[in-house]
């Protein structure tokens, strides 16, 4: 569940769903997607969505590929509206290389 911030009410609700699919000894994708019901009905709903694939080139060495969406809602019956973290909607490509030692 989520943190709602004080005497925000309600019960909000979260639920997510992944999956992961090995292609074979180097080469691995997944996905997940994600949905936050707040619990009110002026508080819009929260999607993420993330698609990824990874290369694992040696034991010690693998890089990463990562494609996120989140859609915070429109805001606009949001009394919080004003902070504009809580509207609109944001895309993030992360490349990420991992070192085990």
């Amino acid at each position: 569940t989520a943190n709602p911030p004080p005497g925000w009410g309600g019960t909000p609700k979260t639920w997510q769903v992944g999956g992961e699919q090995r292609l074979n000894t180097h080469w691995t994708t997944f996905e997940k997607y994600e949905k936050a019901d707040y619990g009110q009905d002026w508080a819009d709903d929260a999607e993420n969505f993330t698609l990824g694939v990874t290369y694992q080139y040696t034991p010690a060495l693998a890089f990463q590929l990562v494609y996120d969406y989140i859609d915070y809602g429109d805001g606009v019956n949001d009394p919080l509206s004003t902070r504009s973290y809580r509207s609109g909607s944001d895309h993030i490509l992360k490349l990420r290389t991992s070192v085990s030692f």
